[in-house]
């Protein structure tokens, strides 16, 4: 029996449908790799203390989150902004802060370590995604509960499976926006008792093997 052109076609996107349908199903049930080496941070940051008792905005420090590719790493500057006043109250954070100024006084960057990554054969967008409407806290999970960032404290594994997993659900959205709780600032605490949103649609994540990997 012959093979049109159009059916053969057809057949070689059935076939691409598929293998991608198992790859990504294969992919959920395979854990991230923790990268070998060591992790310690250069400065011991507490994000329970900062975000969580202090109430800072992820978005003080993180500031081209929502309006560049990546989420930015705060300068010293703006370290040196708040803790050349602010010293600590703990013998602890004393000396970690004065860490802060000494690399200050240096006019040295501070050398941290980065967790939160993915391949460099992989594109991601914060601005794209924060300005659909997701929080900071449904990919990065509740950042004042954390005291350090390392690869076992980590919410979610980065990898295929879960990316795609969550570009295939239909999530409700509200003014065009992902729908979610009220919160302070993005990542900050839910408010309690404020009204509900509710979802008048709903928005799923492109499919197209080439948005994230170009």
């Amino acid at each position: 029996m012959l093979i049109t052109g159009f059916r053969m076609k057809r057949l070689g996107q059935n076939v691409i449908r598929r293998a991608l349908a198992v790859l990504a199903a294969s992919m959920l049930a395979v854990p991230s790799l923790a990268l070998a080496g060591d992790f310690t941070q250069p400065i011991k940051f507490s994000h329970v203390t900062h975000a969580g008792k202090n109430e800072v905005p992820c978005e003080f420090c993180h500031i081209y989150a929502r309006r560049s590719i990546t989420s930015g790493i705060p300068p010293v500057r703006t370290c040196f902004g708040c803790h050349q006043v602010v010293s600590g109250t703990t013998d602890e954070q004393k000396t970690e802060i004065k860490k802060v100024l000494e690399y200050w006084e240096r006019q040295e960057p501070i050398p941290w370590k980065k967790v939160h990554d993915v391949p460099d054969f992989v594109y991601f967008s914060h601005k794209r995604h924060i300005q659909i409407g997701f929080d900071c806290t449904q990919c990065h999970g509740d950042v004042t509960k954390v005291e350090e960032w390392n690869f076992d404290t980590m919410k979610q594994q980065l990898s295929m499976g879960w990316c795609v997993k969550c570009h295939i659900t239909q999530h409700p959205t509200a003014n065009g926006k992902i729908a979610g709780p009220a919160r302070k600032t993005r990542g900050a605490a839910v408010i309690s008792g404020a009204a509900k949103v509710q979802p008048d649609g709903h928005i799923s994540g492109s499919k197209d093997c080439f948005i994230c990997h170009k």
